[in-house]
């Protein structure tokens, strides 16, 4: 059976963070798939591919001076505090890679709602009738208005996702929301849980991705071949440049 390489990481910064999703994207050492489970530290905000650095400035003054960072994914802005954050590569030997975007979402969307289900029973995806999501237009804020495939409590969005997809490989990271310290975070959350209940729902998302992908879980730890990669891809994320895009 072929393996889904699966990372933990502790909190990290946001250059940091995309670099090693961007990493998987590329790595010629990923088989099949991956998948790695991480947060942030400090909390962040995260502009999808497309959005403008300006509108930062037009943030409430809460959250206008928070670290910043540009995903290399579509989509609205993501406010990466009290989440858990999961980042999915998967190669064209999987036939889920060849397939429209929707299937990859709503097949990790339903493995978190499947994990979460017995505290947060009433978690559904979102209604077919609702439009997919946009990598380039929408609020600012991902969470503000839920799209297709999203999953969501009544009316707020609790999980969304973006891609990234280059020839053979498809990345996929999203973003599960645990709590809101800030007034101006947008969406549902999941009401502060204990780090043992969050614990229990992440093996459960990553036995459920590990079924559904047809694949065997295999635990991951960085190698320093990875890791300078992973520098360099970094340096891109934090420079100047790359944030101020567009």
């Amino acid at each position: 059976m072929l393996p889904l390489q699966v990372y933990h990481d502790a909190p990290l910064d946001g250059p940091t963070n995309m670099a090693r999703d961007e990493h998987l994207l590329y790595s010629s050492a990923v088989s099949a798939a991956a998948l790695r489970i991480y947060g942030w530290t400090p909390p962040t905000i995260s502009l999808g591919y497309f959005q403008r650095y300006a509108a930062v400035a037009e943030l409430p003054p809460e959250v206008r001076d928070l670290a910043v960072v540009r995903r290399p994914t579509g989509g609205g802005a993501i406010l990466h505090d009290r989440e858990v954050t999961y980042c999915l590569v998967v190669d064209g030997r999987l036939p889920i890679a060849k397939q429209a975007p929707a299937a990859l979402y709503e097949l990790a969307h339903v493995c978190w709602r499947e994990a979460i289900a017995g505290e947060e029973p009433r978690a559904e995806l979102a209604p077919a009738e609702l439009p997919f999501p946009s990598p380039r237009t929408g609020p600012f804020f991902c969470f503000q208005k839920p799209g297709r495939t999203d999953l969501v409590v009544g009316e707020d969005k609790l999980l969304g996702s973006a891609q990234r997809r280059i020839p053979g490989r498809v990345l996929q990271h999203g973003s599960l929301l645990l709590g809101r310290r800030f007034a101006v975070h947008p969406g549902g959350h999941l009401h502060e849980p204990p780090a043992k209940t969050v614990s229990r729902w992440v093996a459960a998302f990553v036995a459920g991705m590990a079924a559904a992908l047809g694949l065997e879980a295999q635990p991951m730890l960085w190698d320093a071949e990875q890791l300078a990669d992973v520098a360099v891809r970094g340096e891109k994320y934090a420079s100047p440049e790359w944030l101020r895009l567009r």
